[in-house]
């Protein structure tokens, strides 16, 4: 029961780490506050919008790495922070890389790419924060049966 209560886990997590990063990516790309405070209806309508689409782009894209590291991270109880978020910069440095598989490369675009790498750090974060602080906790994976006592 422990290992499925971890799944879930990880899934809550990444799914709030890759709407954190896609949060953070718009914010940082386009701001807080519209140009025009009588726009600010509209504003916040398309904030929210791009808000879902950027998040479900990030998450197509960083399932199956994100998805190597929960496991690695998992088996062997890995919970520092710093995996965590130097997980999220490299998931955020493939496109300037030209390894991202959904993404045109980003060379000689370099506010784009500590955009890019930002959000992975954030994301990173936002996930080891919701999952990864508690990663194979209790022993669901890696533990010895137990031992019978003598007389038992």
């Amino acid at each position: 029961m422990r290992a499925i209560g971890r799944i879930f886990a990880a899934l809550i997590g990444f799914i709030l780490a890759v709407t954190a990063a896609a949060v953070f990516m718009l914010a940082a790309s386009v701001g807080f506050m519209p140009a025009d405070p009588a726009d600010s209806a509209w504003f916040w309508t398309n904030f929210g919008v791009h808000a879902a689409v950027t998040a479900s782009y990030l998450g197509a894209m960083a399932l199956a790495p994100w998805a190597v590291v929960i496991l690695v991270t998992e088996v062997f109880r890995l919970r520092t922070a710093l995996i965590y978020l130097l997980a999220g910069g490299f998931l955020g440095v493939l496109p300037s890389l030209g390894l991202a598989p959904m993404m045109r490369s980003m060379e000689g675009e370099p506010r784009q790419i500590a955009i890019l790498v930002a959000a992975g750090f954030v994301g990173g974060f936002v996930y080891w924060l919701a999952a990864g602080r508690m990663a194979g906790i209790d022993g669901v994976f890696l533990t010895r049966p137990r031992e019978p006592r003598d007389g038992q």
